[in-house]
């Protein structure tokens, strides 16, 4: 089954007008995640959305607070809103799990991921390319999603590569090449994915150049 990413990366304040978003990194560095809280969500009602994105990662992983999607959905939207591709993406994983309160919305989140990609989110392209892979909120095409696999692999995501590699392995939608899927295979293996590692050795294994 295809994973969909939600992107776990925090935003750090970087100059002295960011003054509690800095602290709020502080506080979660030191694993005091409920007064990261506080302060991200006091500088997110300020207007500063990097904040509100950070206040959505608690709540969406429910480190130190216990899991509101419904709230963590709301604080990317502010922050998809004002331009920030990776909340937008994230906002689409959250409407396509569909998880607490939040109602699943496979025609929001295909919306979502398309705005990401489009925006440079690498992690949009490729939920945008599982969203194409399963049919979910968009018609089934294999080869969108494999062109979205590719983008996304080019920029340097793990299951890009891996899902590309699976695609060309079976000729699953588009022309089987298992020497393309080999190359796949092995550079997903280099990132790091111990499932790609083991699809290389086995066409390997089987004389596939």
């Amino acid at each position: 089954m295809k994973k969909i990413i939600l992107s776990l990366c925090l935003i750090i304040g970087i100059n002295l007008s960011a003054d509690l978003l800095s602290e709020g990194m502080a506080q979660y560095q030191n694993h005091n995640y409920r007064d990261a809280l506080v302060l991200w969500e006091k500088s997110c009602y300020e207007g500063n959305m990097n904040a509100c994105y950070n206040a959505a990662h608690i709540y969406a992983t429910g480190r130190g607070v216990r899991h509101n999607e419904k709230k963590a959905a709301a604080l990317y939207g502010a922050s998809c809103e004002s331009g920030d591709m990776s909340a937008c993406s994230n906002l689409g994983a959250i409407y396509e799990n569909g998880v607490g309160k939040v109602q699943q919305n496979f025609y929001k989140s295909s919306r979502l991921y398309a705005k990401a990609c489009n925006g440079g989110d690498v992690t949009g392209c490729y939920n945008l390319g599982v969203a194409y892979y399963r049919g979910r909120g968009v018609n089934r095409d294999y080869r969108i999603a494999s062109e979205l696999y590719q983008e996304s692999c080019n920029k340097g995501n793990v299951e890009g590569c891996y899902y590309l590699g699976k695609m060309y392995r079976k000729g699953k939608g588009i022309r089987e090449d298992k020497s393309r899927a080999k190359r796949l295979f092995a550079k997903a293996c280099n990132m790091g994915s111990s499932s790609a590692c083991s699809k290389y050795r086995r066409l390997r294994d089987e004389g596939v150049q």
